[in-house]
């Protein structure tokens, strides 16, 4: 047991626990203070979500990376499958069509589809990374990304399709892509936004997006979560406040960080930052240890999915990205969530335990981020 957890990765779990321990005691304050948003059982169900993440990425961390690159195949049609029968079978919430009622327990297979995609992409890069020049097979690599958002978008969930969108974006611009290649993908972005704003986007969507440029024109409607969050942001000072709290909607999904600056202010923020900074540098770190294309790009697959949705949520609880309805990673109530996250963990955990393992069969690559 004792040579058990002497071979636990404890640099990387510890900062990712300690973020999540704020977390709960953000939805446990809650109640505390006398805001009936959170009930126990939500809370017990987040303790849960919690340790069987943990667990999870534990189990991955014993499992060499490598096997990863044969399940790419099934995980993807096992993705697809599931998105697809969320639509005949999924229960709605919030608007959207995606979770599975299991019980006491919802299932979001969208956020799952964030570690298929991660994989899906290394996977391609280390098979086709020296001929990335042809714009052709970049725009291959899209296809099934593609399904895979646009059944998310028959959800419809347009806050988890866009992170997709921008993981593998962001993989393929940090991988070492041309620059004219870059142009082009953006040039397609805007067209294919221009196609969402006038055939996809419902009304709301589109007033979301209106409002973010000025709250005040819906003060009661569109705009009145971004204002509310926004004073919650504001009240919390330099060392938060516990009395007096601002009542903001959802503040223990989407609007948790709201919630924690109000509470802990400043000084509270600057030590998530300082954490979310640590856990960011130490999966750099085993990037840069990787030793070939393959855990290099699960690495920047990972480290994208944290910080795109982190910039995502913290944008539209300060006012300055539309609400798109995204968790906060590792912070948010959302047992879905917090499991995937604790997965992209495990892959870290993973790549680090059997980087210098032999056996490679892929090509080993010097062009890309990691150097």
């Amino acid at each position: 047991m004792r040579k058990f957890f002497l071979e636990i990765d404890w640099l990387t779990i510890l900062p990712v626990l300690a973020i999540t321990i704020m977390g709960l005691i953000i939805l446990i304050s809650l109640n505390i203070n006398g805001v009936t948003v959170v009930s126990q059982g939500l809370i017990i169900k987040h303790i849960i979500s919690i340790l069987l993440g943990l667990i999870i990425a534990i189990i991955i961390s014993k499992v060499d990376y490598r096997s990863f690159s044969t399940l790419i195949q099934p995980l993807f049609f096992s993705i697809s499958g599931l998105l697809l029968l969320v639509l005949i079978f999924g229960v709605r919430l919030n608007g959207a069509k995606s979770w599975f009622s299991i019980g006491p327990l919802n299932l979001q297979p969208g956020e799952f589809a964030k570690i298929v995609l991660v994989l899906i992409v290394a996977h391609y890069f280390s098979r086709y990374h020296h001929r990335l020049n042809n714009f052709f097979l970049i725009l291959l690599s899209l296809l099934p990304v593609l399904l895979i958002v646009t059944l998310i978008l028959l959800q419809p969930d347009f806050g988890t399709a866009i992170i997709l969108i921008f993981i593998w974006l962001g993989m393929f611009i940090f991988g070492g892509i041309k620059f004219k290649h870059i142009l082009v993908l953006f040039t397609l972005g805007l067209a294919g936004f221009a196609t969402l704003w006038l055939w996809v986007f419902r009304d709301y969507q589109k007033q979301r997006i209106i409002t973010l440029f000025d709250p005040t024109s819906d003060p009661l409607g569109s705009g009145y979560n971004t204002l509310q969050s926004m004073r919650a942001i504001s009240s919390g000072g330099m060392m938060g406040i516990k009395e007096q709290i601002i009542l903001v909607p959802e503040v223990h999904t989407d609007f948790i960080f709201s919630g924690f600056a109000q509470q802990w202010g400043f000084v509270g923020v600057s030590i998530y930052f300082l954490i979310i900074l640590i856990i960011i540098a130490r999966v750099m770190y085993i990037g840069f240890k990787a030793q070939d294309s393959f855990p290099k790009m699960i690495i920047l697959g990972v480290i994208l999915s944290i910080l795109i949705q982190l910039v995502i949520n913290i944008g539209m609880n300060i006012g300055i990205l539309p609400i798109t309805g995204v968790p906060l990673p590792f912070m948010s109530y959302g047992g879905s969530a917090m499991l995937v996250y604790w997965i992209l963990i495990g892959l870290v955990l993973s790549v680090q335990k059997h980087k210098l393992s032999q056996g490679t069969i892929f090509m080993k690559d010097n062009q890309d981020i990691f150097g």
